[in-house]
Order: C-alpha cells, then sequence, then structure tokens
C-alpha cells in the first residue's frame, strides 16, 4: 500500500515545499493537507487513517501541542513529527513528553530532514509492532506454561492431576483432600450442565487466603469421551497475578485522571492569575509614567512661556513618582524571585523570626508609634525558608501599622499557636478593616483599596506574603471587620 501522509499547517507555502520533498523521496505517497479547523476536524471524523502525521506548531486556529494530544487521545502509537520555525526547546520537551515522534526545525535545508524523519518514524513504528507482537505470544506462552490440568469422573472423583494443580491448591493435599478444595466443589456444581460430549464450560472464581489476600482462578471445563466413558477434563489458570494487576490498573488511572483534573485546575488558575497580573503590571506601570509625561508637558509650556513659579512643585512631584516606581519595579522583582527561586526550609523558631521582623521596622514611625504584643511559645518552631518568613511578617506588621484610622496608633497583637501538624502565626490589628467583597482579591498583584495619598504603597505587599507562603508550604489567610480590626494568618508545617 501508498505511504499515506496528513499535513497540518495553515501555510500553503510552507504545505506545497513539504509535500515536494515528500513526494520527491515516496514516489505515490498519498498526502492529506488541512490548513484550517474544519479541515482538521474532518480528518478527524474520518479516524486518521494515516502513517504519518506532519503538524506545524504556531497555526492561527490552534497548536502543535494540542494537535500531538488530540491525535494520540485517538491512537497512542501513530507517529506525529513537529515540523515548525516557531518552536522552541521547552515546546519540544513539552511534545516529546506527550508523545511526539520527532522534532524538525523548519527552514529551507531542514526540508530535506523531513522525509528522514519520516522514514525514521515508520521504521520506528513497525520496530513497536513487532515488538507488540511478540510480547503477546511471550505472554500467551508463560500465562500457558504453569497450568493445572485434571480429569475428572462425572461423580466429581479428580482422576488425574498434574504437578502444577497441586501446587495450586496445596502441595502437600492428599487426593481426598484436594477433591474437597473450594475450587473443585465450584467445578462439581458444573458438572451438571455438561450433558453431552464436548460440552464446554468456564468457572471463574476467587477465594480470600491469608496472606495474600485473595486467589483468583479461571477454569475451563470439557466433557470428552475417553475409553468408552465419558470424564471431564479441566484446565485450571492462576490468574490473580492479573486480577491484581487490572485491580491496580484502575486504581490507577482514578489517580492518574484525579491528578491530571487537579493539574488542570492549576494551570486554569495560572493563566488566569497570568492574565490578571499582566493587566495589573500594565495598569499600575503605565498610569504613574503617564502623571510624568502630564508633568513634563506642563514643564515644557510653563518653561516657554516663562511662567517658573510652578517649576520647583513639577519637579518634586516627578522625584516622588519615579521613587514610587522604583519601588514598584523592585516589589515585582521580589514576587517575580519568590515564584521561581529555590527556597529550602529549615526549623525556624517564630519567636527569633517575628523579632527580625519588628528589628526591621524599628526606623518607621508608625511602627515606633505602635503598641505591639507577641504571645506565644519561644521554643515554638515551623518549617520555613528563615528570611522569607521574616519578610512576609514584616510585610503583615507594617500594613498594621499603616492603616489604622487617622489620628490613631496601631494596636497590635502578634499569636503563635500549634493546630495539629501546622502552626498558625496571626497579625491581630485595630484597623480600619476591609470589607468582605475585597477579601478574596486583596492577596492580588497591585490590588490597592485606598488611594495613594491616603495610605501610599506599591500594592504589591501582600502579594508577595502569600507567594513567599505558598513556596513554603503554608497558606494565608485574613479575618476582618470594617472599622474594627483585621486579623491576617500564616500557616506553616510544624517540625
Amino acid at each position: 500500500m501508498a505511504l499515506s501522509i496528513l499535513l497540518l499547517d495553515d501555510n500553503p507555502d510552507d504545505r506545497a515545499l513539504s509535500r515536494r520533498e515528500l513526494e520527491r523521496h515516496f514516489p505515490g505517497c498519498a498526502i492529506r493537507e488541512a490548513g484550517d479547523r474544519a479541515a482538521f476536524e474532518a480528518q478527524m471524523a474520518a479516524g486518521l487513517a494515516y502513517d504519518v502525521i506532519i503538524t506545524d506548531y504556531q497555526m492561527r486556529w490552534t497548536t502543535g501541542l494540542d494537535v500531538l494530544q488530540r491525535v494520540k487521545a485517538h491512537d497512542a502509537e501513530r507517529p506525529v513529527i513537529m515540523f515548525t520555525a516557531t518552536g522552541t526547546q521547552e515546546i519540544a520537551v513539552e511534545a516529546m513528553k506527550l508523545g511526539l515522534d520527532d522534532y524538525v526545525i523548519k527552514s529551507p535545508r531542514h526540508y530535506a530532514r523531513l522525509p528522514v524523519a519520516v522514514r525514521t518514524c515508520l521504521d520506528r513504528a513497525e520496530i513497536r509492532a513487532r515488538a507488540i507482537r511478540s510480547e503477546t505470544r511471550l505472554s500467551a506462552l508463560l500465562e500457558n506454561i504453569h497450568l493445572g490440568v485434571f480429569r475428572m469422573s462425572l461423580d466429581g472423583r479428580v482422576e488425574e492431576a498434574n504437578a502444577a494443580l497441586r501446587t495450586m491448591l496445596g502441595r502437600d493435599l492428599s487426593p481426598a483432600e484436594m477433591a474437597g478444595h473450594p475450587l473443585l466443589a465450584k467445578v462439581r456444581e458444573k458438572l451438571p450442565s455438561l450433558a453431552k460430549t464436548l460440552d464446554a464450560a468456564e468457572i471463574q472464581a476467587q477465594f480470600e487466603s491469608d496472606p495474600a489476600g485473595f486467589r483468583f482462578y479461571v477454569v475451563k471445563l470439557l466433557r470428552v469421551r475417553v475409553n468408552g466413558h465419558d470424564a471431564i477434563d479441566g484446565i485450571v489458570e492462576d490468574a490473580t497475578s492479573l486480577r491484581r494487576a487490572d485491580a491496580e490498573i484502575h486504581r490507577l488511572n482514578a489517580e492518574l485522571e484525579q491528578r491530571i483534573l487537579e493539574r488542570t485546575n492549576q494551570l486554569e488558575e495560572a493563566n488566569e492569575a497570568l492574565e490578571a497580573f499582566g493587566f495589573s503590571v500594565s495598569h499600575d506601570l503605565r498610569e504613574p509614567l503617564r502623571t510624568i509625561q502630564g508633568y513634563a508637558h506642563a514643564l515644557r509650556q510653563d518653561f516657554g512661556a516663562g511662567e517658573l513659579d510652578n517649576l520647583r512643585n513639577y519637579i518634586d512631584r516627578i522625584d516622588v513618582i519615579a521613587r514610587r516606581i522604583d519601588l514598584m519595579v523592585s516589589d515585582l522583582l521580589e514576587f517575580a524571585r519568590l515564584s521561581r527561586a529555590e527556597i529550602p526550609t529549615e526549623i525556624v523558631r517564630v519567636a527569633a523570626a517575628v523579632g527580625e521582623a519588628q528589628a526591621v521596622l524599628q526606623a518607621e514611625p508608625a511602627y515606633r508609634q505602635a503598641r505591639i504584643q507577641v504571645c506565644m511559645d519561644p521554643e515554638l518552631s515551623v518549617k520555613a525558608h528563615r528570611l522569607t518568613l521574616v519578610q512576609a511578617l514584616t510585610n503583615l506588621l507594617s500594613n498594621a501599622c499603616k492603616f489604622v484610622r487617622a489620628g490613631q496608633s496601631a494596636a497590635i497583637v502578634i499569636q503563635a499557636v500549634p493546630e495539629g501538624r501546622k502552626v498558625r502565626i496571626a497579625v491581630q490589628d485595630n484597623g480600619i478593616g476591609i470589607d468582605e467583597a475585597a477579601l478574596g482579591r486583596i492577596f492580588n498583584v497591585f490590588e490597592r483599596l485606598h488611594g495613594e495619598e491616603e495610605y501610599p504603597g506599591t500594592g504589591i505587599g501582600l502579594a508577595i506574603v502569600k507567594k513567599g507562603v505558598e513556596r513554603m508550604g503554608g497558606s494565608v489567610g485574613v479575618e476582618s471587620t470594617p472599622g474594627t480590626g483585621s486579623t491576617f494568618w500564616i500557616a506553616l508545617e510544624r517540625p
């Protein structure tokens, strides 16, 4: 049969060049092209009956990874080659994990590589097919080597039994004891259904055993004519390992499906967070830049008109805004560092970490005016990265000092108590509180609930707290009543 190839690419020129190279090396091959979603879906519906599928990576209507996943879900053994100019090493690695057979860079000098990749894939596919056939034959042989064989009279007496059967039922059993085994008792119950010569039956029986758990047998029976009288020939297969493997496969499949579902949910959440992060960064960084542009424009106009009264004020405002941008960028870099850096944990005393956080804040006027109460066992410890924990506590304490009503000093209680295998570290304040509607988003990047003039800050501090704590294997949360105060808490594992 002629070689059949499905070529997926939204660029007709690339398809034409690929077709030319393939037809030169595989005369008479049948190449079907698909340049859009409709054509691909039609091929999926038709069953993808092709020897090889070649796909680009970046297409207007999909990606090569999506194509690869759908093809492998339809037929895991179907060879797939990715032929692309837009892929990366990371994409190639991910594709190989999903079962990609080959990855070819699309360039004028690499078109000649495409037929080589096709030939290699076909050779590998044939090798796999032969291996599967050989494995099947070998498995059948191994399964039938250790078979119990017996002959039984029509009244249920065991006349003959081989060593494999005696091993299955109990090597030291006498013929009478063997006849009383529950498996042969089930065989005798089946005898009336074998009414005439060559009647056959099959029995599947499972028995509890100790300590193995259970044994599973498959018995095939045939009524035969031997020396002028009828008897029952039986073959017994101990299929316990297969039954256990089947149960384990079902368990692993269920576990894998759950893990895939969890991973999918995590990826969806990560994508949503990434989109929100990108929007926030774009919005919150461009806003002060627009303000600087506005002041620069005002400076240019006033200077040109000889109006110099407001120049110093404009320059001061530009300086303040530039420092705020610098602080925002620094916080963003810290957030990014926490997202990717290795954060090894060690045993950290909570009281010591709280003390370090307090030392960091000594220079802040709001902290010096605050009343701080620390309530915890000085020996209480957690598994954490010390600097990351100190940074998180510093941010929470700084916020507790800052978000109070005008003319009021902060009163803060820092507690740490064991809760099962966790330690809950809480920072309770008497501040302005948070509306219930805002509780679910205050840990987002650039999430600000108040104006810059009222409560200055970058809006990244709580996001840094959450990211750092989660990287240490912990969790964060908040409980708040507007006008009364808030309690921010961190939960980390105990040593």
